[in-house]
């Protein structure tokens, strides 16, 4: 991606956020043993194009993560995911916050201050951080996750085992939920993929309670998740998200039900294929 693609990109995805075009569907978090039970629904961003194309976060996203916008897009999914949770009585939401927030002080001071102000949604929020940077090496990010966590928001740190995500990062700070990186369970050789995984799920839970193991896309990997020790998954086995976004705010039109206030669409939570 050379500098005018991502410069493209970058107008286009905060020309999208200022005209509501950026929205969220979501993928659920399911708990291992019993399929049919949603920790959580995590909100994926998506980006309706002026031409009605929709495209997913990982189209818009990186491009954001590069140029130092990324805070913006969180900023925004944030306050969705608020409105959301304020105007429905559906399950938890999830949504991601990249580690670009905490690299100084005017971001960490942001993004709590909008914590803070729906504190009283907190415990139906759960935070993931994506480590688009080491946040180890961030000065004040331990002191910084307790402080949010005080408000009553879970903390998660998302796609362990990948990308800048190590051992020293899960264990410089308290959190609540790990979720282990698609690839350990989609490795194609079973053997390799029950050592790893077993070693990844245990490492996790010496530091938080609850691991999820994402990429869940066969029963053959929903078992060796389970054999591992996890304790949730998350995958397109027991839940597939859709394309188009299921909620923009109230003030934009979005798929909704007659039953449903305009702008508004319930999360389905029942039964899942077990």
């Amino acid at each position: 991606m050379n500098f005018d693609d991502v410069d493209s990109i970058v107008r286009t995805a905060l020309q999208a956020m200022r005209q509501g075009r950026i929205g969220f569907s979501v993928q659920q978090v399911n708990c291992v043993n019993e399929h049919h039970e949603v920790f959580y629904s995590e909100c994926l961003a998506r980006l309706e194009k002026l031409d009605g194309t929709v495209i997913t976060a990982g189209e818009f996203l990186p491009a954001l993560e590069a140029s130092g916008h990324a805070p913006e897009l969180d900023c925004h999914m944030l306050n969705l995911a608020f409105e959301w949770l304020s105007n429905s009585a559906s399950g938890p939401l999830g949504c991601n916050v990249s580690s670009s927030n905490f690299s100084s002080r005017e971001r960490r001071t942001m993004l709590f201050d909008q914590l803070h102000r729906n504190r009283s949604l907190a415990p139906r929020l759960v935070l993931e951080i994506t480590e688009s940077a080491p946040i180890i090496q961030q000065f004040g990010v331990a002191e910084f996750i307790q402080d949010i966590r005080k408000l009553g928001y879970r903390i998660a740190i998302d796609d362990f085992g990948t990308g800048f995500s190590s051992p020293e990062t899960i264990f410089s700070m308290a959190v609540d939920i790990i979720k282990i990186g698609a690839f350990f369970a989609q490795l194609s050789r079973r053997s390799e993929a029950d050592r790893l995984l077993h070693h990844m799920v245990g490492l996790a839970s010496c530091v938080a309670p609850t691991i999820v193991v994402e990429g869940i896309e066969t029963y053959e990997q929903l078992t060796l998740a389970r054999t591992a020790g996890a304790t949730h998954v998350q995958g397109y086995l027991l839940s597939e998200p859709t394309l188009c976004p299921i909620f923009r705010g109230l003030g934009y039109p979005a798929v909704m039900d007659s039953t449903v206030r305009p702008g508004l669409k319930p999360i389905r939570f029942g039964k899942l294929s077990a």
